[in-house]
């Protein structure tokens, strides 16, 4: 079996995404239409409504939450720094430490 180039990963991945995103809203759209109607008297809805509240829900429940990809970046860089600054004064300190034995003998 051939190992698929990437542009053909990223297609089926895609097109996997579309895929699981359209199951979703249907599925949504038809617990909405088949409950909400008879519970709370609400009107039905189509697809398109059904993948717009998906979405608002989305960014309402846990869009603040999340940091984005910059802010990560960002993150990862200072404790990055950090720990070569800790590893940088440890080493100076093993430095000053068998210097000063050194200067007792």
């Amino acid at each position: 079996m051939k190992k698929f180039s990437n542009k053909k990963r990223v297609a089926k991945m895609v097109g996997f995404g579309i895929i699981a995103i359209s199951l979703i809203t249907t599925v949504f759209m038809f617990l909405w239409n088949w409950l909400m109607p008879v519970i709370f008297g609400l009107t039905t809805i189509s697809f398109f409504q059904s993948l717009g509240l998906l979405v608002m829900s989305k960014i309402i429940f846990s869009g603040a939450n999340k940091p984005s990809f910059r802010q990560r970046e960002k993150a990862m860089m200072r404790k990055e720094k950090f720990m070569h600054q800790m590893k940088k004064r440890k080493f100076e300190m093993k430095e000053e430490e068998t210097d000063l034995t050194d200067s007792k003998e």
